[in-house]
Parts: C-alpha cells; structure tokens; sequence
C-alpha cells in the first residue's frame, strides 16, 4: 500500500490566490452595483470578512467567506442578467 501525503501548503501561493479573488470579486461589486445598487447591499458583507480574515492572515477562512461573496454575486447574475459577468 502506497503512503499518501498531503499537498505543499504554500502560504505565498495561497495569500497571492486570495488576493486576486478578493480584487476581483470587489471590481465586479463596483461595477454591478452601478447597474444594480442593491446587489452591494448583499455581496459587501461577505466581501468585508474575507478581505479582514485576508488581513489577518487567515487566509483559508478567508477563502471560505469569500466563496459564499461569489455565490451570491452568481445568484445575483442569475436575477439580473444585465449584470458584468465575475
């Protein structure tokens, strides 16, 4: 039976990851809320915790919040399709 080993964490990897998903997912806030202001209302909430779990350096736990930003930008895309695509 062969061992199994957990993937390489890398930190660096992962900061630059979420990084670019927070910048990303506050731009697209910014421009769907000038088509739709009260897709702010929902998204910002989200998107505030993770980017404090990024400063943090809970970089894992930010993720995890940020995922649930995507989603609701996702469903708001879904209600709204004149929304910019995420």
């Amino acid at each position: 039976m062969r061992a199994t080993y957990p993937p390489v964490y890398r930190p660096d990897l992962l900061r630059q990851d979420v990084a670019a998903r927070l910048q990303r997912t506050y731009e697209w806030t910014l421009a769907a809320s000038a088509v739709v202001p009260k897709v702010a209302e929902h998204i910002v909430p989200p998107l505030t915790v993770a980017a404090q779990l990024y400063e943090a350096e809970q970089y894992q736990a930010a993720l995890r919040q940020l995922s649930d930003a995507v989603m609701m930008a996702h469903q708001a895309r879904m209600a709204y399709p004149a929304l910019p695509g995420l």
